[in-house]
């Protein structure tokens, strides 16, 4: 039974892990870099000083971050007075519980495999991003803040060419939002007007509300 009880701690960790990335991949993340900063949450270690700023200076990944390293605390002290009790307390466990245990790694084994977790991760992604306004602006990085307002690098995804191919189809006007340059390749383009074409790859570097950049 507490063998079961422990097995079943780990799933639930595993569940965390899995949504804490996919809650850094809605924040603007990439997706090894989300799972990257997930993990290093969780457990407290692994951060490096780049990916931490990118954390940190962005008000959404560090609300994130802060959660999952109160609840990878707690899961991890958890853990241990389980493994504690278990030790003191060895039980064998039933052979319903193994199978149960064999069937339930494998199938997660399987689901890792054969990319059926990242097409899952990439359907709840588009579908809480669909309704988001400007869902194909990420912010990648909030450059400066004080109090209320900042400044923030946005990345333009590729879906832009169908749903905004301009500035000002980007609904940045309409949320207060400046659009200070757009940021091509290794070229600028300052103060772009609203009919200032955009492409994928490019980024926006906006003035406004930090609750409206992120």
């Amino acid at each position: 039974m507490q063998i079961t009880l422990f097995f079943i701690a780990a799933i639930v960790w595993l569940a965390l892990f899995w949504a804490g990335s996919i809650l850094f991949e809605l924040a603007g993340m990439e997706r090894r870099k989300a799972r990257f900063q997930t993990l290093s949450a969780l457990t407290g270690t692994g951060f490096t000083t780049g990916e931490a700023e990118s954390v940190v200076n962005h008000p959404k990944r560090r609300n994130i971050a802060s959660w999952l390293i109160f609840l990878g605390t707690t899961a991890i002290i958890g853990s241990i007075l389980g493994l504690l009790f278990l030790i003191l307390r060895a039980s064998a466990p039933s052979l319903s519980g193994i199978i149960i245990m064999v069937t339930t790694i494998v199938a997660i084994i399987l689901l890792i495999k054969l990319g059926l977790v990242n097409s899952l991760t990439d359907s709840i992604v588009r579908f809480i991003r669909k309704r988001k306004p400007a869902s194909h602006l990420r912010a990648e990085e909030i450059v400066h803040q004080v109090g209320f307002y900042g400044v923030a690098r946005l990345s333009v995804g590729k879906e832009i060419i169908a749903t905004a191919p301009n500035v000002g189809n980007t609904g940045l006007v309409e949320r207060g939002v400046n659009v200070l340059a757009i940021e091509r390749m290794d070229t600028a383009i300052p103060f772009p007007g609203d009919d200032e074409r955009l492409l994928a790859g490019d980024y926006l570097l906006c003035y406004g509300k930090v609750t409206d950049l992120i």
